[in-house]
């Protein structure tokens, strides 16, 4: 059997839907990478919503106190 055809299984946990298969001689150099590269793209979604929220907040009391 060739050291290639081994599979390692990684608990994932809940929040991972459980378990992942990966070769024993991947590249897990690059798996890491993509990992944290998915992690960074979802900070910048939420600070992109973060920032939304608040200018929205900003203008409705703005508005607000405007009116009144």
């Amino acid at each position: 059997m060739n050291d290639n055809n081994k599979n390692i299984t990684i608990e994932t946990g809940d929040a991972g839907k459980g378990s992942s298969v990966i070769a024993e001689g991947a590249n897990t150099e690059e798996l890491q990478e993509r990992a944290l590269s998915v992690f960074s793209s979802e900070r910048n979604e939420d600070m992109t919503a973060l920032i939304f929220c608040l200018i929205t907040t900003f203008l409705v009391l703005l508005f607000t106190k405007w009116m009144v």
